[in-house]
């Protein structure tokens, strides 16, 4: 489908159907009249925020539009191919975003930028290719499509990382798309640093070949309302997702997390971690959905979302979902909701501990598990530092 008619379908459906309300069974716990009931404008200007590369080549979007004087992307080897998406229209482009969701619909009507990576076959590129988002204009909208494809026995690290101006108010709205061919190996990472005052969303949906390796771990830290789908298709036997998340919530902050797993065709794995630390009156929801259809047989499929409440003013909807249609299946998932183990924080008062110091320990502890399904080094040191930064 050719780019306008791209567009004007998404624009109808979006004119159509408007954004989502609580009546909605998906958006049961998050109201988004916010951003709904809110103007935002489509100016543009230079951004002045900082950052901070994680790799060797980067791109910088700044409000919304690719920035060639800040980015770096000199010496790829042969077969990367890396730049604006708005230079490189892959026809594939739109296939796999699910157009249902208004979200995605407003995107593809009115993305101004985003970032295309494409690997050949049989290439591996050792150091990450980072893509920054930098967002300080009070009142726009950002609206950054994102297109990765990796050729068969590829290998790509893919860092996005979206910071915001402290007290700036905006909208962020970005859709990234990934196909992953037959025995490729794709690391993508999410690292959410937006105002505290702004809005994010995001869907991100990936394509599996057979004997796939991808891995998506998404880090939440900023935005005052926001929502993540990551939605992955398993093609191809023998491939598996890994997909791991933490958020970090605190004042009158609201995140929801969906996640959606597709086993299409037998002996597939996916497996999900997804941990929650709430402080104050922080808002959090979680919807985990694993589908094993008929043909699906041997899946291995795994799904744990587990919560720490801070204060007795947070709160968190998790609903983990099995939907299985196989007989020769191993599928597990659960939920956990709790505060800090009173024993142990006891049990480090008694060896000197400061028990504000003895809360950080078990906090960072509890979050650490995710961090240690970390590959990058540079994303491990990098989160680990902003977890204990919020910690503090």
């Amino acid at each position: 489908m050719e780019l306008q008619q791209l567009r004007e379908t998404a624009a109808a459906h979006f004119k159509a159907d408007g954004f989502p309300t609580t009546k909605d069974e998906r958006w049961r716990f998050t109201d988004v009249s916010r951003v709904a009931n809110t103007e935002f404008s489509t100016e543009w200007k230079a951004s002045n925020l900082k950052f901070k590369p994680l790799g060797d080549y980067y791109l910088v979007f700044e409000n919304g539009k690719l920035s060639s004087e800040k980015s770096k992307i000199d010496g790829l080897p042969a077969g990367v191919k890396v730049g604006s998406i708005m230079d490189h229209l892959d026809p594939r482009l739109g296939q796999l975003s699910d157009s249902q969701s208004a979200f995605v619909a407003a995107n593809t009507a009115g993305f101004t930028d985003g970032a295309f990576i494409e690997i050949a076959d049989g290439v591996s590129l050792d150091s990450p290719i980072h893509l920054i988002y930098l967002a300080d204009l009070d009142g726009a909208a950002f609206h950054v499509r994102n297109f990765i494809s990796a050729g068969k026995a590829s290998h790509v690290t893919v860092i996005e990382e979206y910071i915001g101006q402290p007290n700036t108010s905006y909208w962020s709205n970005a859709v990234t798309e990934l196909f992953c061919a037959d025995h490729s190996n794709v690391d993508h990472y999410k690292i959410q640093l937006e105002s505290a005052t702004a809005f994010h969303f995001q869907t991100v949906e990936a394509q599996l070949g057979e004997n796939v390796l991808f891995s998506n771990h998404s880090f939440t830290l900023g935005a005052a309302l926001g929502r993540n789908d990551i939605r992955g298709k398993l093609l191809g036997e023998g491939s598996e997702a890994i997909c791991n998340g933490l958020y970090l919530l605190k004042d009158k902050q609201h995140f929801d997390t969906h996640l959606f797993m597709d086993h299409a065709v037998p002996r597939c794995n996916s497996h999900e971690l997804y941990k929650g630390i709430l402080d104050e009156k922080a808002r959090a929801v979680f919807c985990g959905r694993i589908l094993v259809q008929q043909d699906a047989q041997q899946t291995d499929a795994v799904q744990s979302n587990r919560n720490l409440l801070l204060s007795r003013g947070v709160k968190i909807h998790s609903l983990p979902q099995l939907e299985i249609y196989a007989d020769d299946v191993k599928c597990t998932h659960g939920a956990t909701v709790g505060e800090l183990d009173e024993e142990a924080l006891y049990y480090l008062q008694t060896r000197g501990i400061d028990p504000k110091q003895g809360h950080a320990m078990l906090t960072y502890a509890f979050a650490n598990e995710v961090l240690d399904e970390v590959k990058s080094s540079a994303v491990k040191e990098y989160v680990g530092r902003l977890v204990q930064d919020w910690l503090e």
